[in-house]
């Protein structure tokens, strides 16, 4: 994400000028990463957890505006003539909630702002929505629960109806993507004129569980045009339709690592490697490997 917003610059966007409204968690680290490499200093982070003093105790950066309770409770105070980079990266699965989160954002974000939602890719309902738990259930019943639940609330944004097939796979990002990008759709034509989504991120990856991100710009056909005379719609990790990105990498050692990474200019299959990997985990590396995490190893 932060090498395609750095190369958002080409077609006139200048990131480090936006405002950032995220979730942070008390771990902070979208709002350093994205202070250090896109140099936003004009930033929000939104906590509705009851953890105060550990928000405030790990805050990194004086100028993070911290506002506690939940998203809505703040979206009136956006800035309407300020451009937004908002990143609504929830830790469970899409819900009614979130839609409403959507709506609220998108009728106050200015034009070239940038909208983000994460989410649990996997098909599960609120523990807080019945007065049970819905994992507590045989999984045929919870199975049809959760597909009846998901037809009432997403079934008028996707094109077909919302079965048990749908629901039983390991995610349900096609789902997921669909139901979001139609719901920005009918948001945005509320605002009247030409304001459009224009998606640049469609993402798959495991952070622990399975997780679903799409993103993009609220913007006109100019911005469209200007995105493709830039080349950035044609970038490796920019995904503008409903194909996403998986990002699968393989865990390595460091010294396999450092082999991998000598050898990225040789065509190599894994059958000449000197170490043990599936092919289609020796490409997925030598897709992200700048972005690969490095680890260290420390007697504390």
């Amino acid at each position: 994400m932060i090498e395609v917003l750095l190369r958002l610059s080409k077609a006139g966007y200048d990131i480090s000028d936006y405002v950032y409204l995220g979730f942070g968690s008390v771990y902070y680290v979208d709002f350093v990463m994205f202070h250090k490499y896109l140099y936003i200093r004009d930033m929000v982070c939104v906590e509705w957890g009851d953890v105060e003093k550990r928000m405030r105790f790990n805050k990194p950066f004086k100028f993070i505006k911290l506002k506690l309770g939940a998203l809505l409770n703040h979206i009136p105070k956006m800035r309407r003539t300020k451009k937004y980079f908002v990143w609504l990266d929830y830790d469970r699965s899409l819900d009614l909630e979130m839609l409403q989160d959507i709506d609220g954002c998108l009728k106050r974000m200015a034009p070239q702002s940038i909208f983000v939602i994460t989410v649990d890719a996997r098909p599960k309902l609120p523990k807080d929505l019945f007065d049970f738990d819905p994992k507590d259930l045989p999984v045929g019943e919870r199975e049809r629960l959760t597909a009846g639940k998901y037809q009432e609330w997403f079934g008028e944004y996707v094109d077909e109806e919302i079965t048990l097939d749908t629901i039983t796979r390991s995610h349900v990002a096609p789902l997921l993507h669909e139901t979001v990008v139609e719901r920005i759709r009918q948001t945005l034509s509320t605002r009247g004129g030409e304001l459009r989504f224009l998606q640049i991120f469609n993402y798959v990856y495991a952070d622990g569980a399975p997780m679903f991100t799409v993103g993009g710009i609220i913007g006109t056909d100019e911005d469209e045009q200007a995105l493709q005379r830039c080349g950035i719609l044609a970038h490796k990790f920019v995904r503008t339709n409903s194909q996403y990105l998986e990002i699968s990498v393989p865990p390595l050692t460091i010294r396999e690592k450092h082999w991998l990474d000598r050898k990225l200019d040789e065509k190599l299959t894994a059958d000449k490697l000197q170490f043990e990997l599936d092919q289609e985990l020796l490409d997925n590396y030598r897709a992200f490997y700048k972005e690969y995490p490095t680890y260290m190893e420390a007697l504390l």
